[in-house]
């Protein structure tokens, strides 16, 4: 509790004064900048913007959307909408950047799907109906090419949607404010189309001569049908291990293959979540500890240690073996400095006639101080990604926090077991 409490004042109020807004970044650039593009939203007669209006000419019930044009049957109703009411069947001409969008259409998939509304039909409709409505939906970008069939046409005339079994939410010009519909606009070289399909759909993008599809622009829609299977899987996997009745590394598997079962994520999506990086560097960590203990490298540690410090007090030895290890757990897994310093810990107790467990103990919170290396945990390594970390980022904000944990075991393990 004195070491966790310890952690805690430090993580709170000292380590975002160290680390630089990481996230802030990452949203900017995810964002791009600040690139809008234009989507249109078709109100239906159960839809809860149905009665909504715009006072002083803003739109609280479209959150980070600038509404631009209103289409009601032949009329254009232009800004600013003061006396603006929401009615069904009204056609709401919005700009927004990527994120926005994809949040809005996580909420309600059907809401930027505009081209559906047409009512058009076209060769193979039949078949095709549904694929970006169907499975694993992924968003992504593509930029008209030059000398592209689709310039100067509608996505209607083009059939975008069944050419390419995917679907455009929102387009993008060079900065240009455009008042129509997406639908009613004729498109140009370079113009970004923000769509929506499967991830093969949109892998077979790459193929297509008429559209560029812009790498890194793919990201997985939240499929949030499957959110309260997924959650309850989650806590049971939670709930089996915590209570002991089932071990943690069965609970776990069992729950991954619960996943997949009942159809929360697909044999691809949960073959990709396994990164091979991270198990190679846990097995060989593992097997590095192992072969020091077969070969009497372990051993000859605590003996060298013990010479190193012959005639110290045991506080400083129990003080500086923490030191060691929590540095070491930085380098290797935290798993393979436990399973490495126990026998150095029975081995140093032993030749110093202390009771073996405060060793074991200094060892157990020294191999979880890995807070100054992705390397040191396998949780470092998994948030380093989505958390757009530098190796710096844990060097600077971990260094300071391993220095504290170690201060406060040497005032307050020695006090606590009488040595």
């Amino acid at each position: 509790m004195v070491l966790a409490a310890t952690g805690i004042v430090y993580v709170l109020l000292i380590a975002p004064w160290l680390l630089p807004d990481r996230a802030g970044m990452a949203d900017s650039i995810v964002e791009g900048d600040g690139k809008h593009f234009v989507a249109q939203i078709a109100v239906s007669e159960n839809s809860e913007l149905v009665g909504k209006d715009a006072p002083g000419g803003h739109f609280p019930s479209l959150p980070e959307k600038t509404l631009r044009l209103v289409q009601r049957g032949e009329m254009a109703i232009l800004p600013p909408f003061e006396n603006y009411t929401v009615r069904p069947g009204d056609i709401l001409v919005v700009a927004a950047t990527r994120k926005a969008l994809g949040d809005f259409l996580a909420q309600d998939p059907g809401l930027l799907h505009p081209d559906l509304e047409e009512g058009r039909s076209f060769p193979g409709d039949e078949g095709a109906s549904g694929r970006w409505q169907e499975g694993s939906q992924a968003l992504a970008e593509v930029m008209v090419a030059p000398a592209s069939p689709m310039i100067g046409r509608t996505l209607p005339q083009i059939g975008f949607r069944y050419k390419t079994q995917c679907i455009v939410l929102g387009l993008q010009r060079r900065s240009r404010m455009i008042r129509k519909r997406i639908t009613d606009i004729r498109l140009e070289s370079g113009d970004v189309l923000l769509i929506q399909g499967q991830p093969d759909d949109i892998a077979a993008l790459r193929r297509n001569r008429d559209v560029v599809l812009l790498e890194g622009s793919a990201e997985d829609l939240p499929a949030l049908d499957h959110a309260k299977r997924a959650s309850l899987i989650f806590l049971s996997v939670v709930a089996l291990a915590a209570s002991g009745i089932v071990p943690i590394v069965a609970a776990a598997l069992v729950g991954a293959l619960a996943m997949v079962a009942t159809g929360v994520l697909n044999v691809r999506q949960a073959s990709r979540a396994v990164d091979p990086k991270i198990v190679t560097a846990i097995a060989a960590a593992l097997a590095m500890s192992v072969s020091l203990q077969a070969t009497g490298g372990a051993n000859f540690l605590a003996h060298g240690m013990l010479s190193a410090l012959s005639g110290a007090p045991p506080t400083i030895v129990l003080s500086l073996f923490f030191l060691l290890a929590a540095v070491l757990t930085n380098v290797i897994s935290n798993n393979a400095i436990a399973v490495l310093f126990t026998p150095i810990a029975v081995g140093l107790a032993g030749e110093m006639g202390i009771e073996p467990h405060v060793f074991v103990v200094a060892v157990v919170f020294a191999a979880n101080c890995s807070f100054a290396s992705p390397l040191g945990y396998q949780t470092n390594l998994l948030v380093m990604g989505p958390g757009h970390y530098k190796f710096t980022d844990f060097a600077r904000a971990g260094l300071p926090l391993i220095v504290l944990m170690w201060v406060a075991f040497t005032l307050f393990v020695p006090w606590y077991y009488g040595i």
